[in-house]
């Protein structure tokens, strides 16, 4: 068992190796991107928090805060921190995870600094928060309670008419209001959600915190017994989409195929690796992290549980190029004229009487109310 908790570390320190590498290039001197920053540091502060690595995490989350509202001080403090936190997952590559008063004395004096100069950048801001609270401080309405269900119909499509009305403003609140809203509408998913340790109540303590729709947990019945025979079975969830590995088995062809068509059943993808698999799935088909992208003069998207990469065609360009998607088992590589920087969408699905392109199973709509056809790999 421990080999296999290592393992799945190993896999985590892999994540928060891509997401630190992400938030370097988003933060280069000359190609600034700060709202693609902004996602890769919310991703390397969840990798992080599994890791133990709390100090570090609460000041990546600050970080990823201050990158979603534009403030440029961010960049200075979001550049020094990148040495310390690429030591810190070396060193627990090798077995030591800093103890808290290490992490205190490398982190605090940055989380100092991070404060200070954004309180030079703009006071209206200084005391804005938008960090959703943890779950343990959340109290769910009863299903029962006729306000839960008024929550879940209309709450998203309220808050998402909000943020298409906020853009007509173009004060600096525009984007204090923008990220709050957003993570509101994150939170309203919330209601209604189960645990995914319902499936596997045995690994009950190694998927802390990971919720999703009822109707997906149904979906994902089939996994009971096939998940069964794993040695261990560890899952997070980072940016609405659940990251689930399961070690210590292979199976049979025939299970391969099985788990292949949960996983695209929910808009997931599965993907083996050294010592068993890793399924990805968005926790609600409402809403998800979307990559958008251009082809061919029309708005497309496809969600984070089948996005595999994008390789740009040229070093300079970095929008054009091939997008791989995989829904299942089943891959496809894509042409496109321009990748967009991801974020969270409402998915609604295309009436029937309404004209649709082939291979379209929705829309997805942004923050600015464009609407970009959902890919469908079915």
């Amino acid at each position: 068992m421990a080999t296999h908790q290592f393992d799945h570390l190993s896999l985590v320190v892999s994540d928060a190796e891509l997401s630190l590498a992400g938030l370097s290039r988003s933060i280069q001197v000359g190609s600034v991107d700060m709202q693609q920053g902004a996602l890769y540091a919310r991703d390397l502060a969840g990798a992080l928090s599994v890791l133990g690595m709390d100090t570090a995490t609460s000041l990546v989350e600050d970080v990823a805060r201050q990158l979603t509202l534009g403030q440029p001080s961010v960049l200075d403090v979001a550049q020094g921190l990148l040495p310390h936190l690429t030591s810190a997952l070396k060193d627990i590559q090798l077995g030591h995870i800093a103890q808290p008063d290490e992490q205190l004395k490398v982190f605090s004096p940055w989380a100092s600094r991070l404060q200070v100069l954004v309180s030079r950048d703009t006071a209206s801001l200084s005391g804005f928060e938008a960090v959703a609270p943890k779950a343990a401080h959340l109290q769910l309405l009863s299903p029962a309670d006729p306000g839960f269900r008024a929550m879940r119909m209309k709450g998203l499509s309220l808050i998402q008419n909000a943020r298409i009305v906020n853009q007509r403003d173009d004060e600096r609140t525009v984007a204090q209001m923008d990220a709050l809203l957003s993570e509101m509408q994150d939170w309203t998913l919330r209601v209604g959600q189960v645990p995914l340790s319902q499936l596997f109540p045995i690994s009950a303590q190694a998927m802390q915190d990971v919720w999703l729709d009822t109707n997906l947990l149904d979906l994902l019945d089939p996994l009971r017994e096939l998940g069964a025979q794993a040695g261990s079975i560890q899952a997070q969830s980072r940016s609405l989409t659940i990251y689930m590995d399961w070690l210590g088995l292979n199976l049979s062809n025939e299970e391969f195929q099985a788990l292949g068509k949960c996983m695209s059943s929910v808009s997931g993808h599965v993907k083996r690796l050294a010592e068993g698999y890793r399924l990805v799935f968005p926790c609600s088909l409402a809403r998800m992290r979307m990559t958008p992208y251009l082809q061919n003069g029309q708005r497309y998207a496809v969600g984070a549980g089948e996005f595999i990469q994008f390789d740009a065609h040229s070093e300079g360009s970095g929008f054009d190029g091939a997008l791989t998607v995989c829904s299942g088992l089943s891959t496809r590589t894509l042409k496109v004229d321009r990748v967009l920087p991801a974020q969270n969408m409402n998915i609604f699905a295309v009436p029937q009487d309404v004209a649709k392109p082939e291979g379209i199973s929705g829309v997805a709509l942004d923050a600015m109310g464009d609407i970009y056809y959902c890919l469908s790999m079915a």
